[in-house]
């Protein structure tokens, strides 16, 4: 019985995405299941550099991978060189989408940990990018110890004698449970209604983007979704939706979510405003995309489903710094069922 309380618990406990950790050029985050991932950064305001992004699973046995991005007019096939300090440490062949991903070795580890730079070469023997390693070294390993892999043979950084057998699992993500698909049209309101739910600050003014204009969609049996874009009061690359709940009678009431969407204080149950946000019916799915400038390289996104009751986090990913990188970090997941 006391197992089935703790698993209660934790699936209708609120979400507590993890903080991203800056460590000179690069930045690092974990999620709730210990997925991690740590981006290089350019120098400040800037985006000339090589986007390179580390990942490993918090499964015991999965290794560390980098994505390294390709010229866009790279051949499919087309061989390049990694050189840290001037010293090759890998090859690397380009994908149809200009990528390629290495596994990294203990070797290249070695060399990526102790080194200060590191290039993309091409064959002809070009630079093609390159970026600073400082920085690196310590995002492994606050890696190793996220995932618990301190003193393991396996560990990006903190290598020790003990085997990869005994770093723990990764915890479950939360399961959150989402109604049956109901056939029935949608509740909707009239425009006059919108407007007036998200007042005239909102919804009248000179430069007004558009008209308002409520779009309803069902969430299940007993409630319809209302989104309510706003035609004023945005800023220049984030524009803002009011989220409203309609039972199958009797007035709109503000959405309640397990943690706040779009730029909304973080705090339990609330109400929010999406900020870029929409409806997707694919994945009956919110979504909310922040921003922090228009190059896209800085901000955070959610993705909520219903439970019946409010909509919950399935996901949410970030990027801490604006500085060139725009594959942002996940710090929370869910599992849906």
């Amino acid at each position: 019985m006391i197992h089935l309380a703790l698993a209660a618990a934790a699936a209708t406990a609120n979400p507590h995405p993890a903080d991203l950790k800056t460590f000179k050029d690069w930045i690092v985050g974990c999620d709730n299941v210990r997925s991690c991932q740590a981006n290089a950064l350019g120098p400040d305001g800037g985006d000339d550099f090589l986007t390179l992004v580390l990942t490993r699973s918090g499964n015991p046995a999965d290794a560390a991978v980098l994505s390294v991005p390709l010229p866009e007019k790279a051949t499919p096939g087309a061989r390049f060189t990694l050189e840290v300090d001037g010293t090759q440490i890998a090859e690397v062949a380009a994908s149809k989408d200009y990528s390629a991903s290495l596994r990294l070795t203990r070797p290249i580890l070695a060399a990526l940990a102790n080194g200060s730079q590191i290039a993309l070469v091409d064959g002809k023997q070009a630079r093609r990018g390159e970026t600073s390693l400082s920085g690196l070294s310590a995002a492994m390993l606050f890696i190793d110890d996220q995932q618990r892999r301190i003193g393991t043979t396996g560990a990006l950084k903190a290598v020790g004698t003990k085997p990869d057998t005994t770093v723990p699992a990764p915890p479950l993500a939360p399961l959150i449970a989402v109604p049956p698909v109901s056939p029935k049209p949608p509740r909707t309101i009239t425009v006059a209604a919108a407007t007036k739910l998200i007042g005239p600050d909102s919804a009248t003014c000179d430069y007004a983007s558009s008209k308002v204009a409520p779009r309803s969609y069902r969430l299940d049996a007993a409630h319809s979704l209302v989104l309510i874009d706003h035609p004023c009061g945005n800023g220049a690359y984030n524009y803002f939706t009011s989220v409203y709940v309609l039972d199958e009678s009797g007035p709109p009431r503000p959405a309640q979510f397990d943690l706040a969407p779009g730029m909304g204080e973080s705090s339990g149950d609330g109400t929010g405003d999406l900020t870029n946000g929409d409806w997707d019916a694919k994945t009956r799915s919110l979504s909310s995309y922040e921003k922090g400038r228009g190059l896209g390289d800085c901000g955070s996104s959610e993705s909520f489903v219903w439970d019946g009751r409010r909509f919950r986090l399935t996901e949410q990913s970030a990027m801490g710094e604006c500085r060139g990188s725009n594959e942002f970090i996940r710090v929370w997941t869910a599992r849906t069922k």
